[in-house]
């Protein structure tokens, strides 16, 4: 088999499963060779999932306007994933099994047949159950007001499922800033989702409508101020709570009637999210951004802003901490787990770190 060309026997080895693909690694020098070339996992994460990541990020601009037959669903940069095998692992059924035994405290070892090569694989990235952390996230942004998308955060918020479980309320400040729900994710992660309003509901409608200019406006944009220069800033309440978050989630609604808007439209979702962006680097924080691009599959769009036309006018290509756009289906919440996955996995990997690192030189 390893005669045929690169391209075709990736694409045969591309229907193996994970543990499939670990073995044949194992079998011959040809086999591990493919394992270990990052191009194939590469091809295996646009192919399965329709993502793309990378730790470079002028490699992004490539993968935006590459022809291939395996549309992207998400483009993420992250230069602390250890290249797409990374990736591939913490997609895999395999990895959300164990993170589900480890976090319900499982008796037995889901690394007990440690000759097989996907455990030693899996063990690398899986982090032992942080009982007792929750990683904080802020959801704000117009996709969350849009009377297209808003549901978003209701299949979130109000769902009773395996996947999305508001298992407790969380208090915020005066006036209701920063309140939210604690979530048990996929039984695997606990997070803190703060809702960001810009007003109340009868306004948001209004303010939504005219997003380029209502939305950028204190005066119905509760979420800003203008400082003694006249610049637009957040809102002092809100910048309180800026150091004590681990993500930034920016809910966009994608429709747009007509191709001639969309440098208008992203404009002013650049502004609004570049004003957040603004007050949060003044603490010196590297947290990541995720991008959840909205549509509403059954309300009638003449056209949707894609994930090339997000980025670029978003001008992530330009951020240096990690930022994820995902393709998001509002009726069945498909991209959102994407999203949360690799967000989820960024901040244990990190907090593991931070814990190991913490340790150095301590007396044991």
């Amino acid at each position: 088999m390893f005669d045929l060309p690169i391209e075709i026997v990736q694409h045969i080895v591309s229907y193996l499963s994970l543990q499939d693909i670990c073995h044949l690694g194992a079998t011959c020098r040809h086999g591990h060779s493919l394992t270990q070339d990052e191009y194939f996992w590469e091809f295996q994460v646009r192919k399965q999932f329709g993502l793309y990541f990378t730790a470079d990020l002028s490699k992004v601009t490539e993968a935006l306007t590459k022809s291939t037959h395996h549309p992207l669903e998400g483009v993420a940069y992250d230069p602390n994933v250890q290249g797409n095998r990374e990736i591939s692992v913490i997609y895999s059924p395999e990895f959300r099994r164990i993170m589900i035994e480890r976090k319900g405290k499982a008796k037995q070892d889901p690394f007990r047949a440690m000759k097989d090569i996907l455990p030693r694989l899996l063990a690398f990235y899986v982090s032992s159950p942080e009982e007792y952390f929750s990683a904080r996230l802020a959801l704000f942004g117009p996709g969350i007001e849009s009377t297209n998308t808003k549901l978003l955060v209701h299949k979130i918020v109000d769902a009773r499922s395996s996947t999305f479980d508001a298992v407790e309320f969380i208090k915020g400040l005066p006036g209701g800033i920063g309140s939210g729900v604690k979530i048990n994710y996929n039984h695997m992660y606990n997070f803190d989702l703060m809702c960001l309003y810009s007003n109340s509901e009868s306004i948001r409608e209004t303010v939504y409508h005219n997003r380029n200019g209502a939305r950028l406006d204190p005066n119905l944009n509760r979420m800003l101020v203008k400082d003694s220069t006249g610049k637009l800033a957040i809102q002092p309440s809100i910048v309180k709570l800026l150091p004590t978050l681990h993500a930034l989630v920016f809910a966009i609604d994608t429709a747009v009637d007509s191709r001639e808007k969309v440098a208008e439209e992203v404009e002013g979702m650049r502004k609004e999210l570049g004003v957040m962006l603004e007050s949060q680097s003044k603490f010196n924080l590297c947290i990541p951004l995720l991008v959840l691009a909205c549509r509403n599959e059954s309300v009638g769009a003449n056209c949707f802003i894609s994930l090339e036309e997000i980025i670029v006018g978003l001008e992530l290509l330009e951020m240096k901490s990690p930022w994820g756009v995902f393709e998001v289906c509002c009726e069945n919440m498909r991209g959102v787990e994407k999203g949360l996955d690799w967000v989820l996995h960024h901040l244990a990997k990190k907090r593991r770190e931070l814990s190991y690192h913490s340790m150095q030189g301590q007396s044991s």
